[in-house]
């Protein structure tokens, strides 16, 4: 099966020209403008998933697709480039996109005239290039991209509280995306190339102290784009501010940007510092996951207390990155590949949580969880309770959600190559998230009910019902049948996780030319 490189530009274009052709559709007047665009979403996002997966056939087969725009070879054109990991992140990206912009239909109120579903595909675009990037950067391009569609979104509405947390969004991300810039800049002035390819070749022969600098700011940009300890305080102070659909992207995807980025660098340009930080990044993976889970448990919203879990949640993924190179009796790739599991797992239930979670918010006007504020939702909307509670248990890693399986691949992978430390946080970490949604469930939905429903609440209106809780139930189903058949799943995530180690293999795809003056060497007289 051969598959023609150009399909590589289209989850970067299809976006990009539906917001573009939607934006027009604002003069027309809110009615319209509103209808019109939430199709032209529609069918963006559904195209866009078609050809997620037909890439994420094709790259699990083993191959590697490599598109040189406009003819130039690498490393003097732009490169956009896809494997295994790259595939999945589409098809996560796509299936989110497809459930939010349905859930958006079904929740969303006046912020549809201000061009929201526009917004949407935007970012969209930028995600889907950041995971196609072939080279540094248009890697930071697409961040901008993506963090300027973000802002937006955040502050949609113009309430205090969002202009307030989105705020501290910009500001935090800008200061990451400036340590990025000038880590480019010195990969740039020192090696002379920016292709990921061409640096994968030159970087080890850069002096130590600019790989050990680029590895530290690149380390320090991407966990903060992560939400990774110490530097996730810009993310609770802001993802429980804007519309539901909002947060639901959000917290299934954003972050996971900075993690797929973490995933993608560190393994092609600086094995070495995988295995001479590997304390240091197994510590940060162990501090995020207990931060993230206390957070959860003092905080008294049930979207902060969502929140807070991304950040639980996103040390499990840096625990598969710091066991990547760890070998042990289960092979070379199976710590990786148990993070990309979590991974997967973690995009599906995260925006599953947030939209349920969401949902009961608009039911009654309020996330509050102090004085039974939500209360009673057992009994009033079972079917939403029901999803939310398959999700929570799919969250803390009860059997036989997805949670279960990629926790339990974590743990073996850390117990197989002896790093029990990590391996004892992780489980005492699933326990108290265990306990937080156990909390959570108690307050939102047992209990008599205090508030009443609002008219206006989307699952009041059958008409928008099923668009509500059909992309809930569609996540949760994804969840439970990655449970159910883990097996295929984590061979998936061991093809994605054995290409991404494999660098040799990277660079021959891509096949640069090293025809340019090496003025790092050069300098250093060597």
């Amino acid at each position: 099966m051969t598959l023609n490189p150009n399909w590589l530009a289209a989850p970067i274009v299809l976006p990009l020209l539906a917001a573009a052709l939607g934006l027009p559709f604002t003069r027309w007047g809110y009615r319209n403008a509103g209808r019109w665009q939430r199709r032209i979403a529609a069918v963006a996002v559904t195209a866009n998933l078609a050809i997620a997966l037909v890439l994420l056939v094709y790259t699990l087969q083993g191959h590697r697709l490599v598109l040189q725009m406009g003819l130039w070879p690498a490393p003097f054109g732009i490169t956009v480039f896809a494997d295994g990991l790259s595939a999945i992140m589409l098809t996560l990206t796509g299936i989110l996109a497809f459930a939010t912009v349905f859930y958006a239909m079904g929740t969303l109120d006046q912020r549809a005239r201000m061009n929201y579903f526009p917004l949407l595909l935007f970012l969209l675009m930028g995600v889907n290039g950041a995971f196609l990037a072939g080279d540094i950067f248009n890697l930071y391009v697409f961040f901008e991209v993506l963090l300027m569609a973000s802002f937006a979104l955040l502050t949609l509405g113009g309430q205090r509280n969002q202009i307030n947390g989105g705020i501290r969004y910009v500001v935090l991300n800008l200061l990451a995306s400036t340590l990025f810039l000038a880590a480019v800049g010195v990969i740039y002035g020192t090696v002379g190339t920016l292709n990921m390819a061409h640096l994968a070749q030159r970087l080890p022969q850069a002096p130590q102290s600019v790989q050990t600098l680029v590895a530290g700011l690149l380390l320090i940009a991407f966990s903060s784009k992560a939400g990774l300890f110490p530097l996730f305080f810009w993310l609770p102070g802001s993802y429980h501010t804007p519309h539901p659909s909002v947060t639901a992207f959000f917290g299934g995807l954003l972050t996971k940007v900075g993690i797929y980025t973490l995933f993608r660098i560190y393994p092609l340009l600086f094995p070495e510092y995988l295995s001479r930080w590997q304390a240091l990044i197994l510590a940060i993976a162990g501090f995020t996951m207990l931060t993230g889970v206390f957070g959860a448990m003092a905080v008294n919203t049930i979207r902060r207390v969502l929140s807070f879990h991304i950040i639980s949640q996103v040390g499990y993924m840096v625990m598969g990155l710091g066991l990547a190179m760890s070998v042990g009796q289960l092979g070379p790739s199976f710590g990786l590949a148990a993070g990309i599991l979590y991974l997967v797992h973690h995009m599906i239930v995260k925006t599953a949580l947030l939209m349920a979670g969401g949902a009961a918010e608009i039911e009654v006007g309020s996330g509050s969880l102090l004085r039974d504020q939500l209360s009673g939702l057992l009994t009033r909307r079972p079917m939403l309770a029901f999803l939310f509670f398959f999700a929570a248990m799919s969250l803390a890693g009860v059997p036989p959600s997805s949670g279960f399986v990629s926790k339990l691949s974590l743990l073996q992978a850390a117990l197989d190559t002896g790093h029990w430390l990590i391996a004892a946080v992780s489980l005492g970490v699933g326990l108290l998230t265990l306990m937080s949604m156990v909390r959570l469930w108690q307050k939102a939905f047992f209990g008599q009910a205090v508030q009443p429903i609002y008219p206006i609440a989307p699952l009041a209106q059958p008409q928008r019902r099923w668009l509500t809780l059909f992309p809930i139930a569609l996540l949760v189903a994804l969840s439970l049948a990655i449970g159910l058949f883990s097996g295929p799943v984590f061979r998936w995530s061991d093809i994605a996780a054995r290409q991404v180690l494999d660098r040799e293999g990277y660079i021959q795809a891509v096949a640069p030319t090293d025809q340019i003056e090496f003025l790092g060497m050069k300098d250093h007289g060597e």
